[in-house]
């Protein structure tokens, strides 16, 4: 069964602006004509996908599913659409690039992605940070063209090409009684109170095992705070040391200073994902060579 892509969209507005009124107002279309479409599509369906309780639009088991792939279709529409007018306006066709949380960091992009533009000016580059392993899924579901991640849960059929290690490192404000010590031991940094993601967030178990590995408790969380960059301000203020994987070609700048732990910290595995050879466009294949030019020993 093939379904009206106008009719998903009008599905969608009703479900995100949470109303048919609301849905008719931003589609610029009668409400009578939203409730006609929403009941086609069900008829479509042959089941009811949304039910109004409580005061609200609320989705159906079946809703969820259609609403989920109605988004997914969307959206590669919208790419789609851009892709097309981009060609007929002579632009270049973006290179999806997507990358670990670890390296939303001021030396990713002054030490690889200014230099890769500079270089190539015409190619338009998306980039996009996340976690490693939907980061990867996303270049499985053709949404990235390549990822450049921590190897910790990758899809299993994701292809994972290694280039190095990136060490655990802690920070902290300059400031920080920390700050002045050539070395610090893993029980001083738990003392000095962890800014960790909250434990809910996909990375925890990952994080745990990372502090494990450096000797350093993760019950010395003072301040959760979900994404790095957050983080890394929350350290800027003195809430507290921040702990992140800095691999061996970063020049660290900014307003934190680097602790040295007095043990070997633990160390993550870094490299690419990307779909089979022959789908690679020539920009792609560049940037491909100059992530693996980077120092990663």
């Amino acid at each position: 069964m093939t379904f009206d892509g106008f009719r998903l969209a009008v599905f969608v507005a009703v479900v995100d602006r949470q109303g048919y009124s609301a849905a008719a107002r931003s589609l610029h279309l009668s409400q009578s004509t939203v409730s006609h479409h929403i009941a086609e599509l069900q008829k479509e369906a042959g089941a009811a996908l949304l039910s109004y309780r409580q005061g609200r639009i609320r989705l159906t088991p079946a809703g969820h599913e259609v609403y989920r792939s109605a988004r997914i279709m969307l959206g590669e529409q919208e790419s789609l659409e851009r892709a097309i007018d981009n060609l007929r306006e002579g632009k270049a066709v973006p290179l999806r690039v997507g990358a670990s949380l670890a390296f939303e960091q001021p030396y990713f992009i002054h030490q690889f992605v200014a230099p890769f533009l500079s270089a190539h000016p015409d190619t338009m580059l998306s980039l996009q940070f996340g976690h490693s392993g939907t980061t990867a899924q996303a270049v499985l579901d053709h949404g990235l063209d390549l990822a450049y991640v921590l190897n910790w849960q990758l899809p299993a059929e994701a292809v994972f090409e290694p280039l190095g290690s990136a060490e655990f490192t802690f920070f902290a404000a300059p400031d920080h009684p920390l700050a002045a010590q050539s070395s610090v031991s893993p029980e001083e940094v738990s003392a000095a109170g962890l800014i960790t993601a909250p434990t809910t967030a996909v990375e925890t178990t990952f994080y745990r095992d990372i502090l494990r590995r450096s000797g350093v408790s993760e019950h010395g969380s003072v301040l959760e705070i979900s994404g790095l960059q957050p983080r890394m301000l929350a350290a800027e203020a003195g809430l507290g040391v921040v702990g992140t994987f800095v691999p061996a070609y970063a020049v660290l700048t900014g307003r934190l200073v680097r602790l040295t732990l007095d043990r070997p910290a633990g160390r993550a595995e870094i490299g690419l994902v990307q779909r089979a050879d022959d789908e690679a466009s020539q920009a792609q294949l560049t940037l491909a060579e100059q992530l693996r030019a980077l120092d990663h020993s």
